[in-house]
């Protein structure tokens, strides 16, 4: 799969192939990691729409059946008759019509529930022509057949709103696009003018319906402060704004992971056993022990031996290891899922930085595609062996003044290698000072 990428944030040109190992390297504020969010971005979009659909028709429904439930309220109280009757009578009229109830008897039995209330204020004289459009309005909502492609952009602009907060397109250029191919078909094509979405076209069936990025093991010691926040991906009515006042913002993608890495606990010993797993009981072996959710006690654990450590007392890198076995444990790592590792030897000694590439060429080797962003000349080298000593496919770039390109691998490792290496021609030129 290629993708093609114009004037998006600090990326003025990108030609990349999405398909086994792709491995990014560069300096910081080069557009490795947006190249991730983006992925990120489209496929929780296509993934979700469904949800987007469920979404919007559920607020169009509720705010249907507010208007009719106050309108309805209106019209008894201002009739004479009526409101002179005895409280509880009056109490059970307002029920029938409150959101709650009439949205409730809408989703078990949707004519029922309509038919029986008109059939209610008919019998009270109270059903006008401005009563029946209301009612007409709601029956046309039930009954419309929502758009896909409309639902699929609504739910591209919410996560991209949440990954790059409005800032997802070059500020110095007019025109931006995403373009996804397969071979000679287009499959994707998203155009954007001054910094709006104008285009989403989605003209084939998309190769991932999931995806994953992990950028910190520090995730798993924000569990808490994680579920408790809010992503910008979360429903935007007002009623939500207004429960969600003062709670914190964070990325979609953060909250994603955090919900995987604890429904992995609910996976344990249901859909996954780590004795049939080799890759599992590899990492184990690395870090010799695991790390699980224990919903019992609401937090990560590592489990070494007979030992048990909150995971607040564990090194970093036990961490990094232990997401992927989560991750692994949950079936969330298939190759339908692309995983994207932010600078991942971030929080791993060169020594583990090696043993976690080769934990990526076996998930590759697995028909799990993986996006690697990275500076560092040790991971870069790793995945380069360990993806020929396990053969399977690998593309390494170069993010560069903008662009990320690449002719073949052994020029644009060279590339790497060379920009990677500056920091230790600088110690040269300090040895040779003092000699």
């Amino acid at each position: 799969m290629k993708l093609i990428i114009k004037n998006i944030s600090v990326i003025k040109e990108a030609d990349i192939q999405l398909s086994g190992l792709t491995v990014i390297a560069g300096e910081n504020d080069s557009g490795k990691s947006t190249v991730g969010k983006l992925m990120f971005s489209i496929t929780k979009a296509i993934g979700k729409y469904q949800d987007e659909l469920e979404e919007s028709k559920e607020n169009n429904i509720e705010q249907a059946v507010e208007k009719i439930y106050f309108f309805t309220r209106r019209a008894l109280f201002e009739d004479e008759e009526l409101s002179n009757k005895d409280e509880k009578r009056l109490i059970e009229l307002l029920e029938l019509f409150h959101p709650r109830h009439f949205i409730d008897e809408i989703n078990t039995s949707e004519i029922k529930a309509i038919d029986s209330r008109i059939n209610y204020l008919k019998k009270i004289d109270i059903y006008n022509n401005r009563v029946e459009k209301l009612f007409t309005s709601l029956q046309e909502i039930i009954n419309q057949d929502y758009d896909k492609h409309s639902a699929i952009k609504r739910a591209f602009k919410k996560v991209t709103y949440s990954e790059f907060n409005s800032e997802l397109c070059s500020k110095k250029t007019e025109h931006s696009l995403i373009e996804i191919s397969e071979g000679n078909s287009n499959i994707l094509t998203i155009n954007f003018n001054q910094n709006k979405l104008s285009e989403f076209n989605l003209k084939d069936e998309f190769d991932f319906d999931d995806s994953v990025i992990i950028e910190t093991p520090m995730i798993l010691n924000l569990s808490d402060s994680i579920r408790n926040s809010k992503s910008l991906f979360d429903p935007q009515d007002k009623k939500s704004r207004l429960r969600s006042l003062g709670r914190a913002n964070i990325t979609f993608h953060v909250k994603d992971l955090e919900e995987k890495l604890r429904e992995s606990a609910y996976a344990k010993g249901l859909l996954f056993n780590p004795a049939d797993n080799a890759l599992y009981q590899k990492i184990t072996n690395i870090i010799n022990g695991k790390v699980e959710f224990v919903s019992e006690r609401n937090e990560f654990v590592y489990f070494k031996e007979d030992e048990q450590y909150s995971i607040i007392n564990v090194a970093s890198g036990i961490k990094s290891f232990g997401i992927l076995q989560m991750l692994l444990s949950a079936n969330f790592l298939d190759e339908r899922t692309l995983i994207v590792l932010d600078e991942p030897e971030v929080h791993l000694h060169p020594n583990w930085q090696l043993k976690y590439a080769e934990i990526i060429a076996l998930l590759v080797k697995n028909d799990i595609n993986i996006l690697v962003t990275t500076h560092s000349p040790y991971m870069v080298e790793a995945l380069e062996r360990y993806s020929e000593q396990y053969q399977v496919e690998a593309n390494f770039y170069l993010a560069k003044d903008g662009v990320i390109k690449s002719d073949n691998n052994n020029k644009t490792l060279s590339e790497i290698f060379t920009k990677l290496s500056q920091p230790f021609d600088i110690f040269d030129e300090m040895d040779a000072k003092k000699l």
